[in-house]
């Protein structure tokens, strides 16, 4: 499952930005307090209109529904981009301004026609900018739990299939899954840079890799060498994935920078599975990974609302 199409599955927007409580205008109401900042009547509304204009007829929620639910995807909004913030979690302008335009081509709209969109809803373009900022903030929050937690084995998938024998489980069209390793060099600074260079060199040149891991990595797959198992396209963030499908197995690739931190990635094998037996895996194995991934941000909402500071005012 898309990770974005995860946070609205889970009742999370990635479309509104609270304001921080400096910039409330005095004519907008406060609805909520969410740590350090404040949600407005009026970002309210207009999570409000957007939820709407997204139901479908048959599944139309009353309005005290919808804004309960409005209401609550801006507050895990707003913790899970000062969760981020807090740990430096960055998106950068051109991550922005990408992000925007693909927003707007999924709309079929121009990015000035997107904008002038947004302005009649009373986002100006630093306003679509801040908010798209955040949105992206929070959902690397999220892909970072979920990277962490969703990770799913060989043994699990076929434990799934031998307690169903007989049974219809899903079927899925397989995708192209890469064996590897990798080393986490985490921080921003030209320290951790210069440190995942010199550990990507020495990999290259030879020195064993699992070793390096061992050593260097701050990754929880380090006491395993650094083996990330078994993985299908679309599993991990794309930085990685696509560092990863460039190299031929027994290759190590140089230094891949993603919200984590620096990765040295090896490749050890490549499989492209097309058996009706491998279809069922691979459908197993996708329902396991959305399972693991819902928990992973439930998991993740309930340690923030439980660490930070919510108060209602509605």
């Amino acid at each position: 499952m898309k990770l974005k199409n995860l946070c609205l599955a889970l009742g999370l927007s990635l479309s509104f930005q609270v304001a921080s409580a400096d910039a409330v205008r005095p004519v907008d109401s406060i609805v909520a307090v969410v740590d350090n900042e404040v949600i407005t009547q009026r970002e309210l509304n207009q999570a409000v209109a957007y939820n709407r204009s997204q139901q479908d007829r048959d599944t139309r929620l009353s309005d005290q529904e919808l804004q309960r639910q409005s209401l609550m995807q801006l507050v895990n909004q707003s913790l899970l981009v000062q969760a981020g913030k807090r740990n430096n979690v960055h998106a950068g302008d051109a991550e922005v301004e990408a992000e925007i335009a693909r927003i707007a081509a999924a709309r079929r709209q121009s990015v000035a026609q997107f904008e002038t969109a947004q302005m009649r809803l009373g986002i100006d373009r630093r306003g679509l900018r801040r908010q798209v900022r955040d949105s992206l903030i929070a959902q690397k929050v999220q892909q970072n739990q979920i990277m962490r937690e969703a990770r799913v084995s060989d043994e699990e998938v076929e434990a799934v299939i031998a307690r169903n024998p007989g049974a219809a489980l899903p079927e899925a069209e397989p995708k192209p899954q890469y064996r590897a390793q990798h080393i986490l060099i985490t921080g921003d600074g030209e320290r951790a840079q210069r440190l995942a260079l010199q550990v990507a060199q020495e990999a290259r040149s030879g020195v064993d890799f699992a070793q390096l891991a061992r050593q260097y990595s701050q990754d929880t797959s380090a006491q395993q060498g650094g083996d990330l198992g078994w993985m299908a396209s679309g599993e991990t963030v794309p930085e990685f994935e696509r560092a990863m499908s460039a190299l031929k197995p027994g290759e190590v690739s140089r230094p891949v920078r993603s919200q984590f931190g620096w990765h040295i990635i090896r490749l050890n094998e490549v499989r492209t599975p097309n058996s009706r037996e491998d279809r069922i895996r691979a459908g197993v194995r996708e329902a396991l990974v959305q399972e693991k991934s819902q928990a992973a941000m439930q998991r993740l909402l309930q340690q923030l609302h439980q660490g930070g500071y919510v108060s209602i005012r509605m």
